[in-house]
């Protein structure tokens, strides 16, 4: 047993989600684009608040329902200034929110989102001299699979890296038969330091 470093990899969102839905000037299915913006509007003793999104061809707007005839005092109230002020943290929670596209029956695009990577070495702890572990932090639901992750990261062909998880150099905690997984948050992916990983590890440390 020895002292090791523990990595984690926090994956950030360059782009949002597109709404895939009919488009009434286009007259035909387009993608619309989110405006990072709200739209609040006060009716009688309730508030309706949106989201708003553009056709990204004709930029007709499409309003998505965050609240519906909603008290104002049930409603957060630094959260309600964050609608008021178009805070684009806030927007990027909402657009990442897979229950509000339930709520409104929308067709939304995950796959296409980019990400980088941000590496960070953790306080060293106990484990196996010849383990190393990843520690995933991905706060916002991406249709990212673990062997494209390392692929992507590592600079090693997707079959080469499946090649290593079938001879147990790489495995995920709690999963180990598959890489096929999608991406989550507090996943942990363990690389053990061998001779086959050298250049494995080199892109890791």
């Amino acid at each position: 047993m020895s002292y090791l470093k523990k990595y984690q990899w926090e994956l950030v969102p360059e782009n949002l989600p597109i709404v895939k839905r009919n488009c009434p000037k286009c007259n035909e299915k387009t993608h619309y684009i989110n405006s990072e913006k709200f739209r609040v509007n006060a009716n009688k003793n309730n508030i309706d608040i949106w989201l708003i999104y553009q056709c990204e061809k004709c930029k007709s707007t499409w309003n998505m329902t965050i609240y519906d005839r909603i008290k104002p005092g049930n409603i957060n109230k630094y959260e309600y200034e964050k609608f008021l002020s178009n805070d684009k943290e806030l927007a990027r929670e909402y657009a990442f929110n897979l229950s509000i596209y339930n709520k409104n029956k929308a067709e939304v695009i995950l796959e296409d989102i980019n990400y980088k990577l941000i590496q960070k070495n953790l306080e060293t702890y106990y484990i196996s001299e010849n383990e190393l572990v990843i520690e995933i932090v991905c706060k916002y639901p991406i249709e990212l699979r673990v062997d494209k992750l390392l692929s992507d990261k590592l600079g090693i062909s997707r079959s080469k890296i499946k090649n290593m998880h079938k001879k147990g150099l790489i495995f995920i905690k709690n999963d180990k038969n598959s890489l096929n997984i999608k991406v989550r948050d507090g996943m942990e992916i363990h690389v053990l330091k061998v001779v086959e990983n050298i250049k494995v590890l080199e892109a890791i440390v």
